[in-house]
């Protein structure tokens, strides 16, 4: 039986922020006043991509011995997950590597016990339905942690343009309303303001897996690991004033 043990945090990333400014200046029209309006919006999408970064740590008697295991192990990881991915779509990337002394002190004296090396790697995919496999890929081909997992929008920019028309058509809509309601109208733009957020859905986690799981894994008797992308959410804000006369 496949045992995997995921430790979960889900965090909220800013992944982009975007404000246009529009001014009208006109002596004439400063003294008729204005009517200042807000409105935001709050949509959920499902993600149209995800990134994972796996990692390969090790240890060796020296830092030669435990850098050449790393690399070997951690080109496996890379063969193995690039059969999975797009080549046109996807990507794999080297994001951190480094090799560290691990010490221990006796009497009060440090010497070096082992050496660590450490070699993480990023995967991007536009097909989320992959992220079950290339995490089983990973963890078989010697994968022995992750350091996280997010989904995303790809173009979040297009869902915050298809939103701003109804949103600005709405307060324009309520500047109307307003300005009949005091016995005046609508006399042009003087001031908006727009921003877009768009979240992505991220997990922070750890696989840990025997030899007995990797067997079941191999032969095909494991289940998947189980993976949810839950909703990613487009956030549009719109300040406004308009002109009246």
């Amino acid at each position: 039986m496949k045992k995997i043990v995921i430790l979960l945090a889900c965090i909220s990333v800013l992944t982009i922020n975007q404000s246009v400014n529009a001014a009208v200046n006109s002596d004439t029209k400063k003294d008729a006043g204005y009517i200042s309006l807000s409105a935001s919006e709050t949509k959920e999408v499902e993600p149209n991509m995800a990134s994972i970064t796996f990692a390969v740590e090790n240890n060796g008697n020296t830092a030669q011995k435990a850098t050449e295991e790393n690399n070997t192990t951690s080109n496996n990881i890379i063969s193995a997950l690039k059969l999975i991915i797009d080549a046109n779509t996807d990507t794999i990337k080297t994001t951190n590597f480094s090799v560290r002394p691990n010490y221990t002190t006796i009497a009060g004296k440090s010497t070096i016990r082992n050496y660590s090396a450490v070699n993480s790697v990023t995967v991007t995919t536009k097909d989320i339905t992959k992220v079950a496999k290339l995490i089983d890929t990973a963890i078989l081909s010697g994968a022995n942690r992750t350091n996280n997992l997010q989904f995303g929008i790809e173009n979040p920019q297009k869902m915050c343009n298809d939103l701003y028309p109804q949103i600005v058509k709405g307060l324009k809509s309520q500047a109307t309303t307003l300005a009949t309601a005091l016995g005046t109208s609508v006399d042009g733009l003087k001031y908006m303001n727009v921003s877009c957020n768009a979240d992505t859905v991220a997990t922070n986690g750890r696989f840990y897996m025997n030899k007995v799981a990797m067997d079941s894994v191999a032969s095909g008797e494991a289940q998947s690991t189980p993976v949810e992308s839950g909703k990613a959410k487009i956030r549009v804000f719109v300040n406004a004033d308009f002109y009246v006369k």
